[in-house]
């Protein structure tokens, strides 16, 4: 299958979509991608839409698959879509998807997306719309052989709830703003007991990157986890603040116990990698055909 990958290709990991690209190469597609901010940031945007309708007319791609692309016109989705199979990934929270991306969510043949509540919204629109986890890279995404130096940790951004629930623990938590790429499952590999809170749209791509990192994960619950991790067997699963005090100070007392929790995620994880990603896209491609 040829394949126009629109995305965004940084090469520190703040975006998935380079090792996306690398998935679908993997998995004997051939593909071409488009970094669409790059080209606007040294052309303008106007140029860019241009070029990018250009590159369409003049090869012949199977499916164009848009990275959210929320800078790309309404227009341009329109004309590529008169032209060849379209698929927009959508990878970001609620409330990020606006009218913008409702409106092309309608332009495209079928729309992907890592959040079971945006999928709510958008099967109303397109009901070529499906659920596909965003998963980790097992070239990045792995045990690093370093010192556990944190007792407990949280990578990511602390606002709302989060903020609340860190405060009331009985011990100070290693916060962890910004790692991305290889330096993220180094510090999973740094904790004996790596934190996730979840938001309102459920668990983000921190769950899969932990347990592919090995890391020991405590986690709140969200909605379909009981589909994929059994509670207890390949993570832990805390309820309340009381209940989250409770097994933070039990597992750091049993670390055996936390490390097969740890090896056992690890293994069923595995299922969840980016090449599963890559292949759950091209097949939904031969659905909506």
């Amino acid at each position: 299958m040829r394949i126009l990958f629109v995305g965004v290709f940084d090469k520190e990991g703040k975006s998935t979509n380079l090792s996306q690209l690398f998935a679908f190469k993997e998995i004997g597609c051939d593909v071409i991608g488009y970094n669409y901010r790059l080209k606007a940031a040294m052309h303008g945007d106007q140029y860019r839409d241009k070029d990018l309708l250009y590159l369409v007319k003049q090869r012949t791609f199977d499916l164009v698959v848009f990275s959210k692309c929320n800078v790309v016109s309404l227009e341009t989705f329109k004309k590529i879509g008169d032209i060849t199979t379209t698929c927009l990934w959508f990878m970001d929270p609620l409330v990020s998807y606006n009218q913008e991306m409702r409106d092309k969510t309608k332009l495209v043949d079928y729309f992907c997306c890592d959040k079971l509540n945006v999928l709510e919204e958008a099967i109303k629109i397109n009901k070529n719309s499906f659920h596909v986890c965003e998963g980790f890279d097992s070239d990045i995404d792995k045990p690093r052989d370093v010192d556990q130096s944190y007792d407990i940790s949280f990578i990511g951004n602390i606002y709302g709830d989060r903020a609340e629930l860190l405060s009331k623990l009985d011990m100070p938590v290693k916060v962890i703003n910004n790692a991305f790429s290889t330096s993220h499952s180094t510090e999973v590999s740094k904790s004996k007991i790596n934190l996730n809170i979840c938001t309102s749209d459920g668990a983000s791509d921190r769950v899969y990157k932990i347990m592919a990192a090995k890391g020991f994960l405590i986690t709140d619950d969200w909605a379909g986890r009981e589909d994929s991790f059994v509670d207890g067997e390949h993570c832990v699963i805390f309820k309340d603040v009381e209940d989250l005090n409770q097994k933070i100070d039990y597992y750091l007392k049993n670390p055996e116990e936390a490390r097969e929790i740890a090896e056992k995620g690890h293994k069923e994880v595995q299922k969840f990698n980016r090449l599963s990603w890559a292949k759950q896209i091209v097949s939904l491609h031969g659905q909506v055909k």
